[in-house]
């Protein structure tokens, strides 16, 4: 979890010098943060174990949950840290440059038990900024039997000792970006690098690729998820939308096709508007992008080669 300062300017910029922002805005940011407020947007419930400082930052994000209605029983306030904040720029295509400050030892003065408690839970999405919780959440998961989505949206290490390792092996669903799949497979071919994946985790596995939509491995088979084309305004947490999206689709019985589509529907809706997590789309209107327009279907192609959107 952190706090966002989103600033809104005409060009990203490409050297040192002065420049004036169109808009600000200041707000609750995360990935798994950003995934639980998607999933009450849209319909769901849901609790957060995570981090905070102690600090006027924590208050604010917490109070800023809170107002959402999800639950903050397992938050750990870490004392004599500040919460972690982020910088962030958004031009007016909706590309995005961010800078993320997390205190040293940050997650290591937290304690992992408390993520073990998963309640009445029908799914468990974990990032991987903390390595050693989420490990303890998706083992209570497995224990369970519930299913769970890790978001990695960062390069990890996949050795099976390390706590990284493991979450790969722990998980039901794992969905990447891009850069951190070719860059946790060692590969930048992404239908291998994809493969690759598949074949060290015993778990469904996708990737994201942005405007180029998603791609996964299903039954032996190469299958694609086209992005829904929407104007886009701000594309700053549209990944964590799609995997808080995905998340629910799943804990509401949702097959993986159908919740690839569903998630897609509500990232893209989610970039039509600048604020970061304020501009989250709710149920009704995610419903009615899936009805309007296209696409309609997944395309299949095999696991050969290179594939073509």
């Amino acid at each position: 979890m952190t706090l966002d300062h989103i600033f809104q300017i005409d060009t990203l910029p490409t050297q040192e010098g002065k420049y004036s922002a169109t808009g600000h805005l200041t707000i609750g940011g995360g990935v798994a943060a950003n995934a639980a407020a998607t999933v009450v947007g849209l319909g769901g419930t849901a609790s957060f174990i995570g981090c905070v400082g102690d600090d006027d930052a924590g208050d604010n994000v917490i109070e800023q949950f809170l107002d959402l209605g999800i639950a903050t029983d397992s938050m750990q306030r870490i004392a004599n840290h500040s919460t972690p904040i982020s910088f962030v720029l958004v031009d007016r295509a909706g590309q995005r440059e961010l800078v993320n400050f997390v205190p040293d030892d940050f997650f290591t003065s937290a304690n992992p038990w408390f993520a073990e408690d998963i309640g009445e839970a029908d799914v468990v999405l974990v990032d991987c900024r903390w390595p050693v919780g989420a490990v303890h959440a998706l083992r209570s998961a497995r224990a369970r039997g519930v299913p769970s989505v890790v978001d990695v949206d960062r390069p990890i290490d996949a050795d099976p000792t390390s706590e990284t390792g493991q979450i790969l092996d722990l998980a039901t669903h794992l969905v990447f970006s891009r850069a951190a799949l070719t860059g946790t497979m060692h590969d930048e071919h992404l239908v291998d690098a994809l493969r690759r994946a598949a074949q060290r985790a015993d778990a469904w596995v996708a990737v994201t690729d942005g405007e180029r939509g998603v791609s996964w491995i299903e039954a032996g088979r190469l299958r694609h998820q086209p992005a829904f084309h929407v104007d886009a305004v701000d594309t700053l947490g549209a990944g964590d939308v799609f995997h808080g999206a995905f998340a629910l689709a799943v804990a509401e019985g949702q097959c993986e096709r159908d919740a690839v589509r569903f998630a897609s529907a509500a990232a893209a809706l989610k970039c039509t508007e600048f604020g970061g997590r304020a501009s989250i789309p709710d149920r009704p209107a995610v419903d009615a992008l899936l009805t309007e327009a296209t696409p309609t279907a997944p395309h299949t192609t095999t696991t050969t080669g290179e594939f073509k959107a």
